[in-house]
């Protein structure tokens, strides 16, 4: 996903130092509004009355209220999983260690209370006629862990330390197994343990799996 973090740079790069921060608190009041509200239930007016400032400025820098959810998108996405990319070459030849580190980031993240709200957030877009052009945009945003993941196998896969077929399957399959035990139970408001060390546990045994059978060269 580094079109998309060069996206995101090269967004706050053309940007004064004051418009950069302007841009940086509309995005967060943006984000944190679709996230407690759903998307649909926020306007552009909302989002200028939390974050302040004027509607032309919203409108000037994001052009409308879809590009503005890319963008906020973007930016969190870059926020949360832009350390995996640039910690990946330190992890060569050391598939177990990488998914560990991915992992163990990965579930504290599913374990905020925060995680509930954007999955519920997300599901509701390719159903919303108004973001439904941007929505392979969207899909793109959304890859960024995945392809990070897949990246990484596709280095260890090209110097012969692993044995896998698609790449970036690998990267999905992954991620889904980590996140659906702790995920989906409490989608539906049921209650879950997510302890770190029911966290730990899963991801220990997760990686074992995944190693075994990528048949890790020793």
């Amino acid at each position: 996903m580094d079109e998309q973090k060069c996206c995101v740079s090269n967004f706050f790069k053309r940007l004064s130092g004051k418009a950069e921060s302007r841009c940086t608190k509309i995005i967060d009041v943006a984000h944190r509004l679709f996230l407690d509200r759903g998307y649909e239930n926020v306007s552009m007016n909302d989002i200028v009355k939390e974050s302040g400032g004027s509607l032309a400025t919203v409108y000037k820098h994001f052009g409308n209220k879809s590009q503005l959810l890319i963008k906020v998108l973007e930016h969190k996405s870059e926020e949360l999983f832009g350390d995996w990319a640039r910690q990946r070459s330190n992890y060569e030849g050391r598939l177990e260690a990488f998914l560990m580190m991915i992992g163990a980031s990965y579930l504290d993240l599913v374990a905020d209370n925060d995680a509930i709200l954007f999955n519920r957030l997300i599901a509701t877009l390719g159903y919303l006629e108004e973001t439904r052009s941007v929505n392979q945009t969207l899909l793109d945003v959304m890859m960024h862990p995945v392809n990070v993941i897949a990246e990484y196998l596709e280095n260890e896969k090209q110097n012969g330390r692993i044995c896998v077929e698609d790449t970036t399957l690998c990267a999905h399959q992954f991620l889904n197994a980590l996140e659906e035990p702790f995920m989906f139970p409490r989608i539906l408001g049921v209650e879950t343990d997510i302890s770190e060390a029911t966290r730990h546990k899963a991801l220990t045994q997760l990686v074992q799996i995944f190693c075994r059978g990528l048949c890790v060269s020793q």
